[in-house]
């Protein structure tokens, strides 16, 4: 039975994988981390529930838990991520030390490593946003400038270890919203807005699955087939939160 490690899986993204990965008709054991566990069997039951979860609670720093979430394991998906434009957020940059230092001790152990398939965004490939006016992609990377830096600077953490740690890809969807499971494909020339969180958790599950080493060290995007995703309603407010935070920092203080 393959096993996956979930890093992050009280989050949209998280909680969409171990969804996925459950609903499998192959059997699969998912080793989920998150920090509150009551969180997670509050947002998905039968997870906690299932013989086949086994959920890690802790924090990130704890390299020995994270270790034993990682023992094992076929691939672990990056997904602890920061939804809003906090100045100086580190989660990303955290999360890779933190998957660094846990895979060292599994080198030491002679241990296979799991692939890492981290959660990015297109709008850090430039060719991803290529039918995106300049005028737009230039917003929306201000709405998210901190949140980019941090995932800028959490890839070039793992990208100077790719002498040992190989087996890493950087998944970078477009806009994301809720929706049911549609369709989806995976592309390394462009995104496409909007994709749901399930589309997107089942394009990472399928990157994670290949083995012909075409993903390894690359950005990938996961794109939807279907044409009636939902509209992410939500997306203005966030995008006129964000533009607030990169210009006047201090209102995060009050607002976010």
């Amino acid at each position: 039975m393959a096993t996956y490690a979930v890093l992050g899986a009280t989050g949209n993204t998280g909680l969409s994988l171990v969804r996925v990965l459950l609903q499998s008709p192959e059997k699969k054991q998912i080793n989920a981390y998150c920090r509150s566990s009551t969180k997670l069997l509050h947002l998905c039951p039968m997870a906690v529930s299932n013989s086949n979860v086994h959920v890690f609670e802790g924090r990130l720093e704890d390299t020995k838990m994270l270790v034993n979430c990682l023992r094992g394991t076929r691939a672990a998906f990056l997904a602890v991520a920061q939804s809003e434009n906090v100045p100086g957020c580190t989660v990303a940059r955290d999360t890779a030390r933190s998957v660094i230092a846990a895979l060292q001790v599994l080198q030491e152990e002679r241990a296979v490593l799991p692939k890492l398939i981290v959660l990015s965004s297109a709008s850090l490939e430039p060719k991803f946003s290529d039918d995106i006016s300049r005028w737009v992609h230039t917003m929306l990377c201000y709405a998210a400038s901190h949140v980019y830096k941090d995932l800028e600077q959490a890839e070039a953490l793992l990208r100077d270890e790719q002498s040992w740690i190989t087996g890493t890809t950087w998944v970078k969807p477009g806009g994301l919203c809720h929706d049911t499971q549609k369709g989806h494909a995976s592309s390394k020339d462009r995104a496409k807005t909007p994709l749901s969180y399930l589309d997107l958790a089942a394009g990472m599950i399928e990157v994670a699955d290949d083995y012909s080493g075409c993903y390894a060290m690359c950005n990938v995007a996961v794109v939807p087939t279907a044409n009636d995703v939902a509209f992410p309603w939500d997306a203005p407010v966030a995008l006129i939160r964000g533009l607030l935070f990169h210009y006047f920092p201090w209102t995060c203080r009050f607002l976010g």
